[in-house]
C-alpha cells in the first residue's frame, strides 16, 4: 500500500492510499468509522485485478483539518476526490462506497456519472442518515443534541480518556459486550475491529463529530433514479446504523440495481462474512466484464506408466 499526499483546492493537505496492481481503478469511499483497513478483504482478494484507491476525509486519520469548517461536507470531500483521481490519471473506473461512503459515492456520480463504470455500496444509505438509524423515529431529533455536546466536550476530555479507551476496546470482555448488543457479530476479525477503533480514538473527535453533522444532512435521493451503470447494494440484516430495508428501498430505486441481505450482518458485514460478499462482487463483476471469468478446468486422462502401457499391449 502507497501512502500519499496532495494540496487540495484550498490548500488543506489529503491523505490517500493506492493499493493493488491491475489497470482498472476501483475507487473505495470510506466509512467515517473506518480508513482503507476496512476494506482489506476485497483489496486483498482482487489485488491482482484492480488498482484501489482510497482517501481520508478532511480533517479525518492523514488528512488535515480545513481552516474554513464548511468544507467538512461531502460535496467537498469529493472535490478532494476529483483532485487525487487527476494526479493518479484515472478518468474512469469502478466506484464502491461503504456506510458514509455510500453517499459519498452518489454524490460523486452526481457531479462526474461518466467517470463510472460501475457501483458497489454495501451497509450506507442514500441521505438523511438518522432517519432510518435505529430504527427509532426518536433518532433524528436525539442524536444532533448529543452530539453538539460531544463535539464541545471531547476535545477537552480526549487526551485523558484516550489511553483508558485503548485499554478498554483490548479486553475480550469488551468485544463480548459488543457482540451481545448486537453491533457486531461473532464472525468479527477482531484485529481488525480493534485497529479501526484505536484509529478512531486517536482522530480528533471533535472534528469527527463535526463530521457527522454534514453528513446527517446530506442527501442523494435524487440521484439513484439517474444512474446508468450496473449497481450491486449489499446489506445486514442486523445492521442497526443503516438498516437493511433502506437499502432494499434504495436498490429498487436505481435502475437494474441488484440486491444482497446478508443474514446476521451488522453494519461491518464485509468484515464478518468476507467470503460469501467477495464471492457476490465476483459474479457481479464477471458478469458485467469488469473481472475475466476463471477459465473451466479441462479434465484429462491420466497417463499411465510406460512399462504398464507395454504390459496391456503384451496381454491381449
Amino acid at each position: 500500500m502507497n501512502q500519499k499526499y496532495i494540496k487540495s483546492f484550498d490548500g488543506t493537505q489529503i491523505g490517500y492510499q493506492v493499493t493493488g496492481t491491475g489497470k482498472t481503478a476501483f475507487i473505495l469511499c470510506n466509512g467515517l468509522g473506518g480508513s482503507l483497513v476496512a476494506w482489506s478483504p476485497i483489496y486483498k482478494h482482487f489485488g491482482k485485478d484492480f488498482k484501489f484507491i482510497t482517501w481520508d476525509y478532511r480533517g479525518i486519520f492523514t488528512s488535515a483539518v480545513p481552516e474554513n469548517k464548511a468544507t467538512l461536507a461531502i460535496p467537498y470531500n469529493v472535490k478532494d476526490l476529483e483532485l487525487i483521481l487527476k494526479k493518479e490519471g484515472v478518468t474512469k473506473g469502478l466506484v464502491g462506497g461503504w456506510s458514509m461512503g455510500v453517499q459519498v459515492a452518489l454524490e460523486f456520480y452526481r457531479q462526474r456519472p461518466k467517470f463510472f463504470k460501475g457501483l458497489f455500496l454495501i451497509n450506507g444509505t442514500c441521505g438523511y442518515p438518522l432517519r432510518t438509524a435505529f430504527n427509532s423515529p426518536l433518532t433524528r431529533y436525539l442524536v444532533p443534541v448529543v452530539n453538539s455536546v460531544l463535539k464541545r466536550v471531547l476535545p477537552r476530555v480526549q487526551p485523558r480518556l484516550a489511553p483508558v479507551a485503548h485499554k478498554v476496546i483490548s479486553t475480550d470482555e469488551f468485544i463480548k459486550i459488543i457482540i451481545r448488543l448486537g453491533m457486531i457479530h461473532r464472525n468479527f476479525n477482531t484485529k481488525i475491529f480493534r485497529q479501526i477503533a484505536s484509529d478512531i480514538i486517536n482522530t480528533d473527535l471533535g472534528i469527527y463529530h463535526e463530521v457527522l453533522d454534514h453528513l446527517c444532512v446530506h442527501d442523494a435521493t435524487d440521484v439513484m433514479q439517474t444512474i446508468r451503470v450496473p449497481s450491486l447494494l449489499v446489506a445486514g440484516t442486523r445492521d442497526i446504523m443503516t438498516p437493511a430495508h433502506a437499502m432494499e428501498k434504495m436498490a429498487r430505486r436505481i435502475p437494474g440495481a441488484e440486491f444482497l441481505a446478508i443474514h446476521e450482518g451488522s453494519h461491518y458485514s464485509l468484515l464478518e462474512f468476507p467470503d460469501l460478499i467477495n464471492a457476490r462482487l465476483a459474479l457481479f463483476l464477471k458478469e458485467h466484464g469488469f473481472l475475466k471469468a476463471s477459465a473451466p478446468k479441462t479434465r484429462t486422462r491420466k497417463r499411465l506408466p510406460r512399462r504398464r502401457l507395454l504390459r496391456r499391449k503384451q496381454n491381449p
